[in-house]
């Protein structure tokens, strides 16, 4: 029989575009093989983010090329935001990773795999590998993923969009994904419904920009979701609720971006059985020449009011973010006043980063990526110091209390979930509890996890 194996890089949409792959493998008649060097078949699901990413899916070819010498049927096929041309190395028209990539054989992007079928026969036309009827190729996203990122299935992620039209100026992801268009509401329910139905107590919707869902121009002019009285996300967060009936206990979403986040969003989670205490919102920057330079439609003060309501509508919830540091032309009074920015709102965890030029954007275009790497360190080191102060603050009102966590491994004797508000919970059990929500009595924490013994 046939096998494949995929390495995914990247954020949570490429792992669950992994799993609507594996599905369609599965249906050519592959099997998964969980050793690179005895597959027939090796995808590379990439990641375009930032050019350290790419870098990364490059020095693997090396090593491709040395596979293939044992094994000459071997297919490499090269997916995800790396991908602008579906292809394969017989193509008339090839995307232009053939010209750097002498290992590769196929390049398609992701939402483009019913394709792929085609061009793996391009290559290899006297491979047996099933037909698979049109009619199953119409969406990508009507392919079922197979949920397998988790160990167990008492998560799911579940994409409800795929590109972006915010193009901020840093980021790739407009032009590597496209524009932004949402997914049929019957078809997200369908795959929910069918998660919860499998085990799943937690559903995380993903998307560039989740709570953007029904709103973009594509969506707009297609008329899609004119039928609905209310906002596209707040509807869909509405209708999953009603799957708690059935078992489903969590539902979150991730990425958010500042400009959608509405006053009958904030009321939805505030009103919502499944929807828990935490939100991440990317805000990327603390002060405003900084966020206009990024392509950031909205205010430092916009985003001020959008956490003061959460804040009042939700008591106690938790609010994660990203930060830029470095970002072109950033002086030393703009990032002050990041960092009081950042110090005032009180962030329990961020996840900051130093601004790398990446080809293909705006900013790398127009802008000059004109802040010392010795400075965007220095700023880092800064910001984290104050994310260290605020997440020990954060977590120390948890100990002593029992809180419900989802049980999401093992390493070595201790598990670790997640509990309501997102944090980091370990605790040690001989029991096997993968999957389950347990109650967990915190008794210490550190910078960034709690840690606790199972409650009686």
């Amino acid at each position: 029989m046939l096998t494949y194996y995929i390495q995914t890089y990247g954020c949570q949409m490429n792992y669950s575009d992994t799993e609507r792959m594996e599905t369609y493998l599965s249906a050519l008649g592959f099997k998964k093989n969980s050793n690179m060097k005895k597959a027939d078949l090796i995808v590379f699901n990439t990641c375009s983010i930032r050019q350290r990413a790419e870098d990364r899916v490059l020095g693997q070819m090396v090593r491709m090329g040395d596979l293939k010498k044992n094994n000459k049927n071997l297919i490499v096929v090269v997916t995800g935001c790396m991908v602008r041309t579906p292809s394969s190395k017989y193509s008339e028209k090839r995307d232009n990773l053939f010209n750097t990539i002498k290992e590769l054989d196929v390049a398609i992007k992701n939402d483009e795999l019913p394709l792929l079928a085609k061009l793996i026969r391009e290559v290899k036309p006297n491979l047996e590998i099933k037909e698979i009827p049109e009619e199953t190729l119409e969406s990508y996203f009507q392919i079922d993923p197979t949920h397998s990122s988790h160990k167990s299935n008492s998560q799911a992620f579940i994409a409800i969009s795929n590109g972006c039209d915010k193009f901020c100026t840093y980021c790739i992801v407009p032009f590597s994904r496209g524009r932004e268009k949402s997914r049929p509401m019957e078809q997200i329910l369908r795959e929910a419904e069918n998660a919860v139905k499998n085990g799943a107590k937690e559903i995380i919707l993903i998307g560039q920009t989740v709570n953007s869902y029904g709103l973009s121009t594509y969506d707009k002019a297609e008329k899609t979701f004119d039928y609905l009285k209310k906002e596209p996300f707040v509807y869909l967060l509405e209708e999953l609720d009603k799957l708690s009936e059935i078992g489903l206990e969590r539902v979150r979403f991730t990425s958010s971006h500042p400009k959608d986040m509405s006053d009958d969003l904030i009321d939805a989670m505030s009103r919502l059985k499944t929807q828990m205490p935490y939100l991440h919102l990317p805000v990327q920057a603390g002060e405003n020449e900084v966020l206009k330079r990024m392509n950031r439609p909205y205010t430092v003060e916009q985003y001020k009011e959008i956490i003061r309501k959460l804040r009042e509508k939700i008591p106690g919830i938790s609010i994660t973010t990203d930060i830029i540091m470095g970002f072109c032309g950033e002086t030393d009074e703009e990032f002050e006043t990041t960092c009081k920015f950042f110090e005032e709102m009180e962030f329990e965890h961020a996840f900051l980063s130093q601004y790398s030029n990446r080809k293909g954007t705006y900013a790398s275009k127009k802008m000059k990526d004109n802040v010392p790497q010795k400075v965007k360190h220095a700023r880092w080191h800064k910001l984290n110091n104050t994310l260290k102060k605020t997440s020990n603050k954060a977590l120390e009102r948890f100990v002593g209390k029992t809180l419900k966590v989802l049980v999401e491994g093992q390493e070595k004797d201790e598990w670790f979930g997640r509990s309501e508000h997102y944090k980091e919970v370990r605790f040690k059990s001989k029991k096997d509890l993968l999957g389950q929500i347990v109650k967990v009595k915190i008794d210490s924490h550190d910078d960034f996890r709690l840690y606790g013994k199972i409650a009686k």
